[in-house]
């Protein structure tokens, strides 16, 4: 399978370190089942704003073939959009 999934969470407002291992353990997870998997906080640096941050996410979110939503996804503003447009 050469599969590649996005995964959309909460990000904003969370400490970083938290943030980092969140994402990582749901891209081990998939890694394991043979997704290639694309992560908003590795794409994207903490100088950017917000809307130019989604905006980065969404275009990459948009080059993989899967979503997947982390549990905290409705507590984001950027995983709700990620989520609608998907």
């Amino acid at each position: 399978m050469n599969r590649t999934a996005y995964i959309a969470g909460k990000i904003t407002g969370l400490p970083k370190g938290h943030v980092k291992d969140k994402f990582n353990m749901m891209a081990r997870q998939l890694m394991c089942m043979g997704y290639h998997v694309v992560k908003p906080d590795a794409v994207n640096d903490d100088t950017k704003p917000w809307d130019d941050a989604v905006r980065n996410d969404i275009k990459k979110m948009l080059e993989c073939d899967e979503v997947h939503l982390l549990p905290d996804w409705q507590e984001s503003r950027g995983a709700q959009l990620e989520r609608d447009i998907a």
